[in-house]
């Protein structure tokens, strides 16, 4: 992808939209409690790097983002939760092709963050297009060379990126998505067009971006607490069959469990001193952080 980036906010949710948004939600939210907006996530265009997202990874991708957070500059604490996606888009321009003459295609998402007092200057700022740029986190299973096919995590085929073979450009399609991570508010992209630094993981066994590394690793970080909390809440249950229990969730659900059983385990076992200073407030907007 070339760029991400913010197009604009929405000025009242529709009764579909408070449908598929509450569907993320503790309790229903009404049309004045929410702030919605939507970005352009990716498309198939050639980026810097000469790598593109295939049309059809496209499709796949938008099945993944689908409530996936959004945060600031790809960081894994999750006080810095901004926004959710709550529906996602292909959309296709036949009018305009890209540099490999295809229809040029993008995935746009609708966003929702709940209005408080301690978002107003984030909203103020997605507004006026301070905060516009976005930078995407995923992996995929498949990145071959649009000249030979042949599969560039493996070997090397000789072709370059951004030389002409024969008529054509040769760029790297990136296809079979695998797992979409989180997306980002980012004050300088990763690349000057708000693209993904990209590497092979040998570790995942799969193409990633840099940001999805960090994104996985997260999600590994959160998976190893949500099983140490089960073993003290359950002191029956082994840490590797938590462990096992943990994996198969969703980086969604393994907040919301990681939560519970932070605070079961804290019943059990006191995670934080009794003398510990107590906050004299608690952040307005505490409670509905995303």
């Amino acid at each position: 992808m070339q760029s991400g980036y913010v197009l604009k906010s929405a000025l009242e949710p529709e009764k579909e939209d408070l449908a598929k948004i509450n569907r993320y939600t503790r309790r229903p939210f009404t049309a004045e409690e929410v702030y919605t907006f939507k970005v352009v996530l990716c498309d198939n265009e050639v980026d810097r790097d000469g790598e593109r997202f295939a049309s059809q990874a496209l499709q796949k991708l938008a099945e993944l983002f689908r409530g996936k957070s959004g945060i600031f500059n790809h960081s894994m604490d999750a006080a810095t939760q901004s926004a959710r996606i709550y529906d996602t888009k292909v959309e296709t321009d036949n009018s305009r092709k890209t540099s490999c003459g295809e229809p040029y295609t993008r995935l746009v998402a609708k966003a929702y963050m709940p209005r408080t007092q301690g978002n107003q200057d984030l909203i103020l700022e997605i507004d006026s297009g301070i905060k516009k740029e976005v930078s995407v986190g995923c992996s995929v299973g498949s990145a071959v060379c649009s000249i030979c096919g042949a599969d560039r995590r493996r070997k090397d085929c000789g072709h370059v990126n951004g030389q002409v073979y024969h008529g054509q450009t040769c760029c790297t399609v990136l296809s079979d998505p695998q797992d979409a991570y989180e997306w980002s508010f980012v004050a300088v992209p990763a690349q000057r067009e708000a693209g993904v630094t990209k590497s092979w993981s040998k570790a995942a066994g799969k193409f990633e971006s840099e940001d999805a590394v960090w994104g996985r690793k997260w999600k590994e970080k959160l998976t190893q607490e949500t099983a140490k909390y089960f073993t003290i809440a359950y002191p029956g249950i082994a840490i590797e069959t938590a462990r096992k229990m943990a994996q198969g969730l969703s980086p969604e659900e393994l907040e919301q469990v990681e939560k519970g059983l932070r605070a079961e385990a804290n019943r059990h076992v006191p995670l934080e001193p009794q003398l510990a200073v107590k906050k004299d407030s608690v952040d307005a907007d505490e409670g509905f952080r995303i």
